[in-house]
């Protein structure tokens, strides 16, 4: 069978369009595939596009759907065999990231992570988030008006990944700019050759810092997230994590671990301050604010999309998928998914279904940071938003970023009073 659509040529789009990261333009052309081919071939981005909540969800827990895509598709503006030589660091590095694995390998760094980043040491960081987010309060007020995304939002999830790693404060502004060249490389459909060679520097030079930690930890075991990666076992095999997996594992989280809750906090402070009757009911207490946060983040649709390479030929919903596609779930158009989300374009905490939410992952790979992600925006918010009688957006439109997967804004202008 073909990759052909029975759906018009005008539902395809391009994701190098940097106008596509828009609500305006994203949600509707999502909303067209979603309606006419939820499960669609684009020629434009050679790759299929899956819109719909159950043909996206169904994709999530199929392991033919392989999460093994990172070098295949994103170096591909570097010729293979000129990859040793440009970016060393990164083909080598991506192979170690949990989220670039499947199997067994998966399986194995899962089980240490997910008992290293537990839920009981997230919350006996709480007096720390409440503290930070207390301090950052007072300075947006003693400011009036700032830049909200890079003077207030980057400082709480950063502190706390660095706290939690159990990295010095000194590293802060440099994990910003190491943050910045990684996820500009990796996060967007298409990388041009000088920003996958600016985040290989990157994740260089992140190496060497992660590196002379680990050797600490080994003399001297501190209480911290890097000395139980250093000394945890994992209980099926008995095997310590190898210096590369703990490599692999500290990339994702001094970059994503913290750009993505930076992001939905800066986008949710846009969402909350156009919605006056839902910050009330946050604030009452009428709804749960871990649950609340589901909905924040259905709402504001920073994360859109992950990528996954069909690890076979085989079927689905009627299409013939072929071994080496590359396959994008939409979490977004999943999310704005009305037969799933009745009024999808309507912010509401009080929705009966908030558990359902896609945005960080359903099945296998679930993302392992979505509890201390909940736990930061809840708890920012509850300190941040009654200490203010009008918050002001003075960023009309909104200063987004050209990265689709991951959206947010290269700043945002807000008036406190």
């Amino acid at each position: 069978m073909l990759k052909t659509n029975t759906a018009p040529d005008a539902l395809d789009f391009s994701m190098g369009d940097p106008s596509m990261v828009t609500d305006e333009k994203l949600l509707p052309a999502l909303a067209g595939l979603r309606e006419q081919a939820p499960v669609y071939w684009s020629e434009l981005n050679q790759c299929w596009q899956l819109t719909g909540y159950d043909a996206v969800n169904e994709a999530f827990q199929d392991v033919r759907f392989s999460n093994v895509r990172l070098s295949g598709f994103a170096f591909r503006s570097i010729p293979e065999e000129e990859r040793d030589a440009q970016i060393p660091v990164l083909q080598r590095g991506v192979k170690d990231w949990i989220v670039n694995m499947d199997g067994a390998p998966h399986k194995r760094l899962r089980s240490i992570a997910t008992r290293a980043l537990s839920k009981k040491l997230v919350d006996s960081m709480i007096p720390q988030i409440d503290a930070i987010s207390a301090e950052l309060t007072e300075k947006a007020a003693r400011l009036g008006e700032c830049d909200f995304a890079n003077e207030i939002a980057y400082y709480l999830p950063a502190s706390i990944i660095l706290t939690l790693v159990g990295l010095s404060m000194d590293h802060l502004e440099k994990v910003r700019d190491w943050t910045r060249a990684i996820t500009s490389a990796l996060v967007a459909p298409f990388s041009p050759p000088e920003l996958l060679i600016a985040c290989n520097q990157a994740m260089a030079e992140m190496n060497d810092m992660v590196r002379a930690e680990i050797a600490k930890r080994r003399v001297e075991p501190r209480e911290d997230l890097l000395t139980q990666l250093v000394t945890l076992k994992d209980e099926s095999s008995n095997e310590m994590l190898t210096e590369d997996d703990i490599l692999g594992f500290c990339h994702i989280l001094l970059t994503a671990g913290h750009d993505t809750t930076v992001n939905t906090m800066v986008l949710g402070l846009n969402a909350f301050a156009s919605h006056p009757e839902q910050v009330q009911q946050f604030l009452e207490g009428k709804v749960d604010p871990l649950v609340a946060m589901q909905e924040l983040s259905r709402f504001i649709g920073m994360s859109t999309a992950q990528a996954r390479v069909a690890g076979t030929d085989f079927e689905f919903h009627g299409k013939q998928i072929k071994k080496g596609d590359v396959v994008f779930l939409w979490i977004l158009s999943a999310n704005h998914d009305p037969a799933k989300f009745p009024d999808p374009g309507k912010f509401d905490l009080f929705r009966p279904n908030l558990s359902d939410v896609m945005t960080f992952g359903p099945g296998l790979h679930h993302c392992i940071g979505h509890y201390i992600a909940r736990v930061e925006l809840a708890h920012f918010f509850k300190i941040f938003l009654p200490r203010f009688s009008k918050i002001e957006i003075l960023d009309k439109p909104l200063a987004r970023t050209h990265m689709l997967i991951f959206r947010g804004v290269s700043q945002l202008r807000v008036s406190f009073t």
